[in-house]
């Protein structure tokens, strides 16, 4: 592999590798017209004429050195674009993976694109992230297929205000294909997700008419614009107990394993069944993950743990149900090297694990962010963690300096399961410069555009971590929401959040509530403790004929000297968790 680089550097143009820089010295190889609103703006992080912009370090040299950021001169930034463009490339016979890493962080900022102009051709999305990723640089990278004409790559940053920063640094090429993408939201293009046959997967954007073959909304930028994959169990379609193939690119093994995690929607009367399979090589392939449980529109987290001995690939199959109109989606596919977390509980040291900010401005206006207090910082959070109890620990975040009056920032767990009382814990930092009459952090229970407080903080001037219990309680499925407020002009401070835990079917009180759907993750739990029931239920009529049989054979008086067995063994079941 090193060498097939070194030879690859040897022998390919210069101005091909003038592309790769890690703007220590300038721009390289990169322009962008200067008669934009938004520029890009080469910054180390410490330009006091700067401040509240680019992030406080770069990539390169951990503090150092320059990476370009996206600087907002105007007060009008909403859907501003700085674009910066590559020197011409010569015509390409082979891929060649375009790496680079970003930093986009911030409670309010917008979406990084990278493109490719090919001579007389449209621009074509090659790659794509919206929202915060939290204090930290992240590896972005696509493989950039032949291109048989002059072709150019773009860097495009879209803000939607000047409250966080949109960075890149390090861009460099090298010869070969990248390694499969380990997250994909399907927004730039299929990841080397595939599907063949007269009918498949497709990748397709929300549909607005509603006409129920296909989500209204993706799960990524929960827009009509947004893109998933799905297939169209329609009886029309797709005839019932036939199947939908779709495989993943080919991944390396793990020696940790692979927490796979995603979100799904299935709707329709009888959806079908959505089957999850592992593929090993030569192996045959192994079931790890079943649904089949109509959720309307509501998109449904799905994890799993996932262990190989070599390279291996998923395989998503949609089995038709015969509805008249129904459809099966995927949407926002990540592959984690750890164990997966449980439902609705984070400790938040790697990343947000099944909560996400909402991206629906009728919602809210901001959003949280994750750091830790050791790495630098324009937005101020808590010192030290709950967890490691030290400035390495990591929690999610909101700096009230960057909102503005009557700005709210909603952070959502995933969906979860009707319950009778199920605790959620979670550990708080409240600490504002001003003391409140009303607590600036908030959680509330969410479903149908309801929110019902269930608990606030009362404490608002504190440098110690809290921690709180709640017994939360609902008829119908249902999301947890933390909720950061600023409804003071002179507040001043941060809310922070770590450790959350969510035990489903039991109370505050260790009283287990949910006898029978306490623990599921997903509509297949629901799924399989329908099932379960059922089968309970039938147990019991067989125990019951089985009874009344015993009591006419062996009736008082009778001379067969075998002794009266009346009722029945109790059948026990165990609920996932």
């Amino acid at each position: 592999m090193l060498l097939a680089t070194l030879l690859f550097l040897l022998l390919s143009p210069c101005h091909l590798l003038a592309i790769s820089c890690n703007f220590e010295t300038d721009f390289c190889e990169w322009e962008q017209n200067a008669s934009n609103v938004l520029q890009w703006i080469r910054d180390n992080g410490h330009d006091e004429k700067l401040p509240y912009h680019g992030p406080k370090y770069d990539h390169t040299l951990n503090g150092k050195g320059f990476y370009l950021f996206v600087n907002n001169t105007s007060a009008e930034v909403k859907d501003q674009r700085a674009r910066l463009t590559s020197f011409p490339q010569t015509s390409t016979s082979a891929n060649q993976c375009f790496s680079f890493w970003y930093h986009m962080y911030g409670p309010q900022i917008g979406t990084l694109s990278l493109k490719v102009l090919q001579q007389g051709q449209n621009e074509e999305l090659l790659w794509t992230r919206t929202g915060t990723h939290g204090n930290e640089w992240r590896r972005g990278f696509h493989t950039i297929p032949p291109q048989n004409k002059h072709f150019q790559l773009i860097f495009e940053a879209t803000l939607i205000s000047s409250t966080g920063d949109i960075s890149i640094d390090d861009v460099n090429v090298v010869g070969g294909e990248c390694e499969a993408q380990g997250m994909c939201s399907f927004e730039a293009n299929s990841c080397q997700y595939t599907s063949t046959g007269m009918q498949r997967w497709e990748r397709l954007p929300g549909d607005p008419k509603n006409s129920s073959n296909r989500p209204i909304t993706d799960h990524t930028t929960e827009t009509t614009h947004g893109h998933f994959m799905v297939a169209d169990t329609s009886l029309g379609v797709l005839p019932i107990n036939q199947a939908l193939i779709m495989f993943s690119p080919v991944q390396d093994l793990s020696d940790t394993g692979v927490c796979l995690q995603f979100w799904f929607q299935m709707n329709g009367e009888i959806p079908g069944t959505l089957n999850i399979y592992v593929e090993e090589g030569t192996q045959e392939k192994r079931k790890v993950w079943r649904a089949r449980v109509d959720q309307g529109l509501t998109w449904s987290l799905g994890r799993v743990n996932i262990r190989t001995a070599q390279s291996w690939k998923l395989i998503f199959e949609a089995i038709g149900g015969g509805a008249t109109m129904s459809h099966i989606a995927i949407d926002d596919v990540t592959l984690h090297h750890t164990e997966c977390p449980r439902v609705g509980t984070c400790d938040f040291e790697l990343d947000p694990c099944g909560w996400k900010n909402v991206l629906n401005p009728k919602l809210d206006s901001k959003d949280w962010d994750w750091n830790n207090g050791q790495t630098p910082s324009y937005f101020k959070g808590p010192e030290v963690d709950h967890t490691l109890r030290t400035s390495q620990g990591h929690y999610m975040f909101v700096d009230l300096k960057a909102l503005n009056n009557g700005d709210t920032a909603w952070f959502l767990s995933e969906h979860l399961p009707p319950t009778r009382g199920s605790c959620l814990a979670f550990c708080y930092h409240v600490n504002i410069s001003k003391l409140l009459m009303h607590g600036a952090l908030k959680v509330f229970r969410y479903h149908a555009d309801q929110e019902p407080v269930i608990w606030e903080a009362k404490d608002s001037q504190s440098a110690e971590w809290r921690c709180a219990n709640i017994t939360v309680e609902s008829s119908v499925v249902f999301q947890v929401g933390f909720k950061a407020v600023k409804s003071d002009i002179e507040e001043v401070g941060s809310v922070a959040i770590d450790d959350v835990v969510y035990n489903p079917g039991i109370n505050c009180h260790g009283v287990k509530t949910d006898e029978v759907f306490s623990g599921y993750s997903h509509a297949a739990g629901i799924a399989a403790g329908v099932m379960i029931l059922l089968a309970v239920i039938a147990f019991l009529i067989v125990g019951i004929v089985y009874w009344v049989k015993k009591t006419r054979i062996s009736l008082p008086g009778s001379t067969s000297g075998s002794s009266r067995q009346f009722g029945f063994e109790n059948l026990f079941y165990r609920s996932q968790n």
